[in-house]
């Protein structure tokens, strides 16, 4: 992040809101003449008007921050601009172009004028030689300061041990601004935004076409140095705007007070208390459910059995008797014999016996 791109950070951080409240305040003063029909401060109607000028205003600086960027780099131009050649120029033409442009602007003439000479001297011999070329055309005029590369490969090399400080020290900048900032809406996508600049860079100084895929649509003779810098201004421009409207287009939900967090906790505390009651109750109850099922076939002498006589093989084997009873009971021909025993027992001793109270057994 160079001297230029944090000037523009902190400008995005002033510049809008100031300009919004203005534009909002001449807005009012412009449809509501009178000021009493004007929406109130902190009214809903006002919040929206204010997010909208916000908006306005932050997509507006936007579009200027990028026409400026733009204009920056064509104003200051390259050895192509210079030249007045296209950007996939052979050799032959440099040197043509060079001789006829030479003429004009050599010191020995009256008009001439030897700065001028001296930079198409070197935009010449620069785009003349392939090596330089390619290091002026991905990495600027530094390149041009380096010792002589014998390959591309060595130039290229340069360049990303050149730019990783640079980046370093933007991660740092970018760390400390978001320190700053009451909001952290954002702040995840600048960091995107920087991975995504190194990606881009790489692909574009590793890669060759691209220069000529853009002046298909540009009459301006780009470098790939040139694109660099203009897709490093853009995307830290839309990562700042993203930062700036998020938090006005998705505000985020009030956090809840320590009241409000404390009154959650006691009925969440009150709801646990209620809920171990009843599984407590449940759990009596299947215990009394379960007493009350092996009463019939495991008295108190059957209990004290299950302790000295093998436990749960000795339960299995009263159980597995008192289904083989409860079966047999249900049988038609048992039901209407224990009915005839009953009536039997009724006449002989004149109490009163039901079937059900018989034993049953195989």
């Amino acid at each position: 992040m160079s001297v230029n791109q944090l000037g523009s950070y902190l400008a995005w951080l002033v510049v809008p809101r100031g300009v919004s409240t203005a534009l909002q305040r001449g807005y009012y003063q412009l449809f509501y003449p009178s000021g009493n029909a004007a929406p109130r401060a902190g009214s809903p109607t006002y919040r929206r008007d204010q997010r909208i000028s916000y908006a306005v205003v932050i997509i507006g600086y936007l579009i200027y921050t990028t026409y400026t960027s733009v204009t920056g780099i064509v104003g200051a131009g390259n050895f192509y601009s210079l030249l007045g050649v296209s950007i996939d120029v052979d050799d032959k033409s440099v040197r043509r172009r060079f001789r006829n442009l030479s003429v004009h602007s050599h010191p020995d003439k009256g008009t001439g004028s030897e700065d001028v000479f001296i930079a198409l001297k070197l935009a010449s011999e620069t785009l003349t030689s392939p090596v330089r070329r390619f290091a002026y055309d991905r990495f600027g005029m530094p390149a041009l300061l380096w010792p002589e590369g014998k390959s591309e490969v060595e130039y290229v090399m340069r360049g990303i041990q050149a730019s990783v400080p640079q980046y370093v020290f933007s991660f740092v900048v970018m760390v400390v601004l978001s320190l700053f900032r009451q909001s952290a809406f954002g702040s995840y996508w600048r960091f995107v935004a920087l991975f995504a600049e190194f990606l881009i860079e790489l692909h574009l100084i590793t890669r060759t076409g691209i220069q000529e895929f853009v002046a298909m649509y540009s009459p301006y003779p780009f470098t790939i140095r040139e694109l660099i810098d203009l897709s490093r201004s853009l995307l830290i421009t839309l990562s700042i705007a993203a930062a700036q409207l998020g938090p006005v287009l998705f505000p985020n939900a009030p956090e809840p007070s320590i009241k409000l967090i404390r009154e959650q906790q006691d009925v969440m505390k009150t709801m646990i208390a209620r809920l171990t009651k009843v599984t407590d109750a449940i759990g009596t109850e299947a215990t009394s459910a379960f007493v009350a099922q092996t009463r019939p076939f495991l008295g108190l002498q059957q209990m004290m059995r299950w302790s000295f006589l093998g436990g749960e093989p000795y339960f299995k084997e009263r159980l597995q008797q008192h289904l083989v009873d409860l079966k047999l009971r249900s049988r038609p021909e048992v039901q209407e014999a224990m009915k005839r025993v009953a009536n039997a027992l009724e006449t002989e001793t004149g109490a009163n016996f039901s079937p059900e109270s018989a034993n049953v057994s195989t």
